[in-house]
């Protein structure tokens, strides 16, 4: 091991953690000693501070084009680790770096990680609200079940220096951080994507839970299934069997004095990383280690649990690979020929009214399965105790199944007009293929238009600092009959990025442009003016996939 280069963490036995300084001095200090790792930037944070990019590769493949190929040729699945998104939740910048360590010392045994495997990391997501540290954040609280236990030192800020919450930024992409790991992510398209989070909440005996998409209606189902049925399973149970630590899936008990009232996640918006993710057809994993274990254990589990997903990834790389290739071709068939059936999630929320009228929405979780969490005895729990207690499995309803409220049939495209180069620009920071109209889409042509009949906005939860407003379209749909300008852009549906872009573009989307603001000079009566080129499936209603 290269035993002279310790994190921050190791160094004070885990009283504090790395400022950026300390991260980019501690990737100065390994760069010479392996050539097993290759140091890029992702670019600069609005305040300035560099995103180091590391890939890891037993035979140098340090690009993405080389990495897929070995993909195609060897089955050796892109992983990409993603940590510090929320700079208060550091385990995973700490275990990053020591992992990075340990596998590129010479003869290291974890050498074998990169070789069944391309790892792409990221330690350091968001440098700004690192390097605000404070004891004060995330301080310990468990009158409100709120913050963690250590580092004494303290951590950095939930948000960025701009005051934005980057795992609420996925869609609409306002922080210059979330543009820079579009465009990384982009680039390598990984076949696993894995962010490390830390996490409050109900009392449990996990020392760390983790979680995949939930938008199984709106984007390729078996990438999200396989994840969640079989790779997390198994990833859990091997961790338990090597380590003796448990964990499950990410929840929390809906009722904190009833640890049998249900076991319940979180919403499946895409504006969240891993929901995002679900659409593009890739498997994510989101870690949350438990905030109420210590510190030194916190980082422990994540390491380990990126040493198995590694070793997972590579026992499985063929079947990651394929899986991944088969949703992406899938993508592409269903939008060159879209069919009457096929129908796409695009809202998750059900409506209702506060006592002051404002418009209000709930994202109701539904049964999965039944299942037995481990937790701690009646006593322990209405003590709101930490330390002590005895496991206790309580049986349970597990909620983590998402019904869209709100389906449309997928179109064979969508005609933006061509003065929206800002709404192009976006869908291209997206990854989303955009071009001319021309003579594939151009002339005239039988559409579907949506006409705005009453429009209100809705207030938006944990966005960062500042209060946020979402705007909400109410339409109805029409047939029409319309010029459309060879200039106008075309975002067809037989790409990748198809569920992307259906997401951002339908008025209705509880993630989409709309909601974000892009069309708010649109009033009752005006027409939404991204058109719809209608599929096989014609222009009725499609069916409610609550119902089928």
């Amino acid at each position: 091991m290269h035993t002279n280069l310790r994190t921050v963490a190791e160094a004070t036995e885990y009283r504090a953690t790395s400022a950026h300084a300390d991260v980019m001095r501690f990737i100065a200090a390994l760069a010479p000693l392996t050539d097993r790792m290759h140091v890029s930037s992702m670019g600069s944070s609005a305040e300035g501070r560099e995103i180091p990019v590391l890939v890891f590769s037993e035979d140098r493949r340090f690009t993405p084009d080389a990495a897929h190929e070995a993909a195609r040729t060897e089955g050796r699945p892109v992983v990409m680790i993603v940590c510090n998104i929320h700079a208060g939740e550091v385990e995973g910048k700490e275990a990053a770096l020591m992992l990075a360590r340990d596998m590129t010392a010479p003869g290291s045994a974890l050498a074998r990680l990169m070789r069944g495997a391309t790892v792409v990391m990221v330690p350091l997501y968001n440098p700004d609200g690192n390097d605000r540290i404070d004891p004060k954040h995330r301080a310990l609280d468990m009158v409100r079940m709120d913050g963690q236990v250590g580092p004494e030192g303290g951590v950095g800020t939930r948000y960025t220096g701009e005051g934005i919450n980057l795992n609420r930024d996925y869609t609409k992409l306002e922080a210059v951080e979330s543009r820079l790991m579009m465009g990384c992510f982009g680039a390598w398209n990984p076949h696993v994507f894995v962010d490390s989070h830390t996490s409050d909440g109900s009392l449990h005996a996990y020392l760390l839970t983790f979680d995949t998409s939930h938008t199984l209606l709106s984007g390729p189902q078996e990438p999200i299934r396989y994840t969640r049925d079989v790779m997390l399973p198994a990833i859990g149970r091997l961790l338990e069997k090597r380590t003796g630590m448990r964990t499950w899936f990410y929840g929390n008990f809906r009722d904190n004095d009833d640890p049998e009232s249900g076991w319940e996640t979180y919403p499946g918006l895409p504006r969240y990383g891993s929901h995002y993710r679900g659409l593009t057809g890739r498997m994510d994993i989101l870690l949350e280690a438990y905030s109420y274990a210590p510190f030194d254990r916190r980082v422990a589990v994540t390491y380990e649990i990126f040493v198995e997903i590694l070793d997972y990834a590579a026992r499985h790389g063929r079947e990651i690979v394929d899986t991944c290739d088969r949703a992406a071709a899938d993508t592409v068939a269903r939008g060159r020929d879209p069919q009457p059936d096929d129908v796409v999630g695009v809202n998750y929320g059900v409506p209702s009214r506060k006592p002051d009228g404002e418009l209000h929405y709930d994202y109701p979780a539904y049964r999965l399965m039944d299942a037995e969490i481990a937790s701690w005895d009646m006593e322990t729990l209405r003590a709101r105790r930490i330390e002590g207690g005895t496991v206790t499995r309580w049986k349970n309803t597990f909620y983590c199944r998402f019904v869209p409220e709100i389906s449309v049939r997928r179109p064979l495209g969508y005609v933006v007009p061509a003065a929206r180069t800002d709404v192009v620009d976006h869908l291209r920071a997206h990854n989303v293929d955009v071009e001319r109209c021309g003579t594939r889409a151009g002339g005239t042509r039988r559409v579907e238009r949506y006409v705005v009949l009453s429009k209100e906005s809705t207030h938006s939860p944990d966005v960062g600092t500042k209060p946020r407003r979402e705007t909400v379209l109410f339409v109805r749909s029409e047939a029409a009959e319309v010029a459309v300008d060879p200039q106008d852009w075309l975002v067809p549906m037989d790409q990748p990025a198809a569920h992307v872009a259906i997401y951002l573009l339908e008025p209705m989307s509880d993630d989409g442009l709309v909601r974000w603001g892009w069309f708010d000079a649109l009033a009752p009566g005006d027409a939404y003016p991204v058109l719809r080129l209608p599929g096989r499936a014609g222009l009725a209603p499609p069916p409610r996939a609550k119902y089928e």
